[in-house]
């Protein structure tokens, strides 16, 4: 009986119907079975008639026992609605689109099949024809454990990277690293912009040499050539560019192909630096003090701090205070410290002067100064004692909430400073700060800042020396 084609099928077999026209039973059956790794017989209904698949194994997933039950019962969960929407579109086109369903199988392993249902005009069943998928699950499953072992793989490296770069920036040796071609600095940590006095947002992308005064500059270049050039580490003193001494430990090292530079700079104490002569060691006498001490210059400039200051305000490492100055730290403004220091420079010692520290987690407590005068040979040099106020020795100016109020810093130097002294110091104070504001709106033009503050040059200049300002470059 010749059969015609679906519209489900491109082409049937035509120059054989001969071979298939007497076809016993069994034959039929096997050939019906040899279509697909699994081949189900379904009725209208969703009931499995029958079941044939080629692999043996197939037998676990209690394959033998699928005819007569439904066919959405023999699948898991989530593919139940594949197996109505397999029917829903044979009913409707007399093909369906393949879909994948699951065969629950012993110890939670699953058979995936994807199937095709197709309606064969003549036939009493609907036919679906399956693919058994547990090779490409395989595969798959190797696919995703390897995607895991990746993404752990990157996670470690990624906080690897961000340990040691934490690790590098927080360091005290100041570092950078230079390009060995373009001598450009590729990166550097904190301390190292805090020596050369450069944001190290602005110092990664410069030259090297630009870092020091011109006159150092074809030595340091000699340095770095020859560094590249016979792979050993060569030691350089020069002048940055801010005017201070520093040294420069130049050593080369392979990276990616190609020869780049480790820089250490160490900054250098002069020989008429006011703190030559005190020690050996520069912070063992500082990290002796029982209480948290600082030593400063008459313009405020730290040159000392030792570890209990640094918990006081919460502070990483000496870099970070070193060089700066300490209205960073302490007083509630810059008058308090211009008070101490008139005080020091007319007295010599301080006691019990009343003012608040600052952290740099952005709170801020009452504390008692106590300072006396280091004599070294030039200029002078104060040590700092700064003692937390208790509860009861806070001044009754305070507020219930422990802060001070907005007047309190000028009203505790009341009878402590005669008010003469204390209206010029706030006058000097202003005066400063509006120079300061000046150079930074002008980017250090002076003649522009003089303009802008109506005063002439050798005016401004004398004021700049007056306050310390002659190397303010106006981005401190």
């Amino acid at each position: 009986m010749e059969q015609q084609p679906t519209r489900t099928a491109h082409r049937t077999f035509e120059k054989t119907l001969q071979a298939f026209e007497n076809l016993p039973p069994s034959v039929s059956l096997t050939l019906g079975s040899l279509g697909a790794d699994v081949t189900l017989l379904v009725d209208s209904s969703g009931s499995i008639i029958d079941v044939a698949y080629l692999d043996p194994a197939i037998d676990k997933f209690g394959a033998e026992d699928w005819p007569g039950r439904n066919w959405a019962d023999t699948v898991t969960g989530e593919s139940v609605d594949k197996i109505r929407s397999l029917i829903d579109e044979c009913a409707k086109t007399g093909a369906s689109r393949p879909h994948q369903v699951n065969h629950p199988g012993p110890r939670g392993a699953d058979l995936p099949v994807e199937y095709v249902l197709r309606r064969v005009e003549g036939f009493p069943y609907l036919v679906a024809y399956g693919t058994d998928l547990r090779q490409f699950a395989d595969v798959q499953q190797q696919l995703i454990q390897v995607q895991f072992e990746l993404e752990r793989e990157y996670r470690r490296v990624r906080e690897s990277e961000a340990r040691y770069r934490v690790i590098y920036q927080k360091m005290d040796g100041a570092l950078l690293v230079v390009d060995g071609e373009t001598r450009r600095i590729i990166d550097g940590n904190a301390a190292a912009g805090q020596i050369l006095g450069i944001a190290l947002s602005k110092l990664v992308g410069d030259t090297l040499v630009s870092q020091v005064q011109r006159d150092n500059r074809e030595r340091l270049m000699e340095a770095l050539a020859e560094s590249r050039s016979l792979g050993q580490a060569r030691t350089l003193n020069v002048t940055g560019s801010n005017g201070s001494a520093i040294e420069l430990r130049i050593s080369p090292y392979r990276e990616n192909g190609k020869i780049n530079h480790l820089v250490s700079i160490t900054s250098q104490v002069e020989e008429d630096h006011p703190m030559r002569g005190l020690t050996a060691d520069k912070w063992g006498w500082t990290e002796a003090v029982p209480e948290s001490q600082i030593v400063i210059d008459a313009k405020g400039t730290i040159f000392s701090v030792n570890s209990r200051f640094l918990d006081m305000i919460h502070l990483l490492s000496r870099n970070l205070a070193v060089g700066r100055n300490v209205n960073n730290w302490i007083g509630a403004s810059s008058v308090d410290m211009q008070v101490l220091s008139s005080r020091l420079r007319d007295e010599g010692e301080v006691r019990q002067f009343l003012t608040v520290v600052r952290d740099d987690m952005g709170s801020s407590r009452p504390v008692r100064l106590s300072a006396t005068r280091i004599d070294t040979g030039g200029d002078p040099l104060y040590s700092v004692i700064v003692t937390e106020q208790g509860a009861r020795e806070m001044p009754a100016a305070a507020q219930a909430n422990g802060m001070h109020g907005p007047t309190s810093d000028f009203s505790e130097l009341i009878g402590r400073v005669p008010l003469k002294e204390l209206i010029r110091e706030s006058a000097d104070v202003i005066e400063k700060l509006c120079i300061e504001a000046a150079l930074t709106q002008t980017e250090n033009n002076r003649a522009a800042a003089a303009d802008l503050l109506g005063l002439s040059r050798q005016s401004l200049y004398l004021k700049l020396k007056r306050y310390g300002l002659e190397d303010y470059n106006g981005r401190n």
